[in-house]
């Protein structure tokens, strides 16, 4: 009987997470062992296990051949892309690791001893960010002053004050019953959004195990995933986002404040880049970004404008 495959670190970045993803379940759809795979391709076993790891992002050409053994004949634009992807991110940690190192230095050039400079001047390792998995039955609590505990200690407080004034003409007693929704209109960070998230699943009495299970009907995530980016600081992808509401079961009109939300500060965090991050082209297809920024553009519009006749009904109807 085969080993289970080791799961994709929690520490790899979201693209070179997707790209492992990716290859495993085109291995597993396949049918085909490592083995299999090495005797169908011009790479080892290990040379191909590595690569749907997690760990590192592959050379291209052993990806072509990893795809191309598993039996796929179809057009090779969308792994490029993902390869594209996980290279360019893989890159800019490593970057950020480096710009670490040297801000570092001139506070190891002050250390005293010759063992403390030894020690402070060995090379370090250029990863990903260091991390500890949560258990599969726990998920990170949100801070008690999160947003949501914020609003519902308002919301308290309103409630008190409205039943020690209850005829008072000048008193709004009026509020809404969606904590979610006031917690997400104040968000104005990545952090906020995340924190929100937590909050839901703990609302829901969910664990990272019950994710991982339900993900199975939509589109199958790992436990390990749904802790990245739970506990990261990235917001993340539309696709991502739209597979973790609807697996804590909520309602298709409340997610679209959601969506909102995060092309809101999705949109800010442009805005505020001092540098735009360069637009990564394929070779092949040099119109594929700019189609597809006007599709996500269309969306985005068709997001807001949906939210903004939501918002407007529900005035009327407090009214």
């Amino acid at each position: 009987m085969a080993r289970p495959e080791n799961e994709i670190p929690t520490t790899a970045p979201m693209e070179v997470a997707e790209l492992a993803r990716e290859l495993r379940a085109l291995r597993r759809g396949a049918g085909l062992t490592y083995k299999d795979l090495a005797a169908k391709s011009h790479y080892s076993a290990a040379a191909l296990s590595t690569a749907a790891s997690g760990k590192t992002v592959p050379k291209w050409e052993v990806v072509e051949s990893f795809v191309r053994g598993c039996g796929f004949v179809g057009d090779m634009t969308t792994w490029q892309r993902l390869h594209t992807n996980a290279m360019a991110r893989a890159a800019a940690e490593e970057a950020a690791s480096k710009a670490k190192v040297r801000a570092a230095q001139p506070e190891t050039e002050a250390c005293d001893s010759p063992e403390e400079r030894a020690e402070a001047h060995q090379p370090r390792l250029l990863g990903f960010r260091k991390a500890v998995a949560a258990p599969e039955d726990e998920v990170v609590p949100a801070q008690p002053d999160g947003l949501l505990a914020l609003v519902q200690r308002f919301m308290d407080a309103h409630l008190q004050l409205s039943a020690k004034l209850p005829d008072d003409p000048h008193r709004v007693s009026t509020l809404t019953v969606d904590h979610f929704h006031t917690a997400l209109a104040l968000c104005t960070t990545a952090e906020d959004v995340l924190s929100v998230m937590r909050e839901l699943v703990a609302d829901k009495g969910l664990t990272i195990g019950d994710l991982e299970r339900r993900s199975g009907r939509i589109y199958e995530i790992s436990g390990a995933t749904f802790a990245h980016v739970l506990n990261g600081d990235e917001l993340p992808t539309t696709e991502w986002l739209e597979i973790f509401l609807r697996v804590c079961g909520v309602e298709q009109e409340r997610r679209l404040i959601w969506h909102y939300t995060v092309t809101r500060i999705k949109i800010a965090q442009m805005r505020h880049r001092k540098a735009l991050p360069p637009l990564t082209v394929t070779p092949l297809e040099p119109t594929v970004s700019a189609d597809l920024m006007r599709r996500l553009l269309l969306v985005t519009v068709g997001v807001m404008s949906a939210v903004g006749a939501a918002v407007t009904t529900a005035v009327q109807l407090l009214r």
